[in-house]
């Protein structure tokens, strides 16, 4: 099977809000920055037409708002996403089982995420040392050259860019 191109983002959910504290941590909604940070990033995407064909999201309340902002600037339906427990109960062994698990007509496979899963998935994925703090929002955005999505291993990935709301 030859190699193809393939696409991965890793997304950090949008900065939550810590106000209600009678909340259970999944419930935790997005604060206010976080509501401005979520299509901001969406439209950072749709700038660079960056669109994935597969969105694997966390289901706890602030990556579901995140991620439903960033489809709403990037014209996607909601069927795009897959929701997975795992992303948010799980470690980031959960993130590349998301990746690898994609089917062959994807081209770009996005997942939504916690931290330190995100920063621990950006750290695995990536063929060169990665250890940088990576801030609510902020997107990584890596490229591999692989036959099938189940290749994408450890170290086979090279980074192209860590874009954060702050930097746009």
């Amino acid at each position: 099977m030859a190699k193809s191109k393939k696409t991965i983002l890793l997304m950090r959910h949008a900065k939550s809000s810590w106000g209600d504290s009678s909340l259970r941590d999944f419930d935790r909604p997005l604060n206010s920055r976080g509501k401005g940070d979520a299509p901001k990033m969406g439209s950072y995407l749709n700038e660079i037409t960056m669109t994935p064909d597969l969105i694997v999201s966390s289901p706890a309340a602030r990556a579901k708002a995140t991620i439903l902002e960033v489809i709403k600037e990037l014209g996607l339906e909601e069927s795009v996403i897959t929701w997975n427990e795992d992303l948010y109960y799980g470690s980031s062994k959960a993130y590349m089982d998301a990746i690898q698990s994609a089917s062959e007509d994807v081209n770009v496979v996005m997942t939504v995420g916690h931290n330190p899963m995100t920063e621990n998935a950006i750290a695995a994925l990536s063929d060169k040392p990665f250890n940088e703090h990576v801030p609510t929002a902020t997107i990584a955005c890596f490229e591999v050259n692989v036959p099938s999505w189940s290749d994408v291993g450890v170290g086979s990935c090279r980074l192209k860019w860590l874009v954060s709301p702050k930097s746009l």
